[in-house]
């Protein structure tokens, strides 16, 4: 009889995946060195896709669904809300999907605006297998299209993680002013490809190769996507929301983040980590507050120099 596949056999099986992965690479960086490069690049690229579970489905249900068209790929994408409205736009991160932004939808509606939710390139019901920070980018740029298109004017967008750090090629390729509120972004994806590397046991040399191959594939270098460099020379109100006890994107990304984003401010969470952050009320309100123009939140602080207060500074 079959032995049943519990979690923590699901864990070994990952585990000796990934070992075997691992050691594929090492030597055929050394025996193959183009091929090994390929499979290090389409690894890179490819994101865990889940199978859409019922609740996900039952939710996007409450939706209008439509389809933004990214070059001959379709993004599936679901709207909430009277049409009319403003239309608030939710991204979010590597491997995620749309329905991770359950708790906005309601609150948004609540608010006076639409809320938008759609899957990226190579995620969740949206077509593709491979997907990059470059395809976020156009990604959100493609579900605006579709909203103008039908009229539909946006008031701002909320991104998550790597769909945060897209939020800033997305506003320079569109010339757009947007409220933009950034959910524990990352920081650097040189450094993202440096811990990718070091996963798989490669060096500095095999990084370097690794980038200026997927820099090839898509005519952008890597220093015009580094987001405290990105967002430097953008005009849009933005507010940094990152967790102090984050695990997969340290605080100190949001933070370098915030401090480079002209005018930006800074709100720091505890006990949240990197996920339920977007299931918190509070934060939930925070970000439409903050959208609203409702409240007024503190700037990112100086080096070594917390506030003791951490949510929106006072109003005067």
């Amino acid at each position: 009889m079959a032995t049943a596949l519990s979690p923590f056999n699901s864990t070994i099986v990952r585990s000796m995946k990934m070992l075997s992965t691992r050691a594929r690479l090492q030597v055929g960086s050394i025996v193959a060195p183009e091929r090994a490069l390929a499979d290090a690049v389409r690894l890179f690229l490819t994101p865990p896709r889940r199978a859409a579970r019922d609740r996900d489905r039952d939710f996007l249900a409450g939706g209008e669904g439509f389809v933004a068209t990214l070059g001959l790929e379709r993004l599936a994408a679901w709207r909430f809300g009277p049409l009319g409205r403003p239309a608030v736009i939710l991204s979010h991160g590597w491997g995620g999907r749309g329905a991770q932004f359950h708790a906005f939808v309601p609150a948004l509606v609540q608010a006076g605006f639409q809320a938008v939710v759609f899957d990226h390139l190579g995620h969740g019901l949206s077509e593709g297998r491979q997907s990059s920070l470059i395809d976020f980018g156009r990604g959100l740029g493609a579900v605006a299209q579709a909203l103008e298109a039908r009229g539909i004017a946006i008031a701002g967008v909320v991104g998550h993680s790597l769909g945060a750090a897209a939020i800033a090629p997305f506003l320079r390729a569109g010339s757009r002013r947007l409220r933009s509120v950034l959910v524990a972004p990352p920081a650097s994806l040189v450094g993202y490809s440096a811990w990718f590397t070091r996963k798989l046991g490669l060096g500095e040399a095999f990084r370097s190769r690794l980038q200026s191959s997927v820099e090839r594939r898509y005519g952008v270098s890597w220093d015009e996507l580094e987001l405290p460099r990105a967002v430097a020379g953008l005009d849009a109100p933005a507010l940094v929301i990152h967790d102090a006890g984050d695990a997969d994107v340290r605080i100190g990304a949001g933070l370098a983040v915030a401090r480079a984003w002209p005018g930006a401010r800074f709100l720091r969470t505890t006990g949240l980590g990197h996920n339920a952050i977007l299931r918190d009320p509070g934060v939930v309100r925070d970000a439409i507050d903050f959208i609203e123009g409702k409240v007024t939140f503190a700037p990112p602080p100086e080096r070594d120099d917390w506030s003791a207060f951490p949510g929106p500074a006072p109003l005067l």
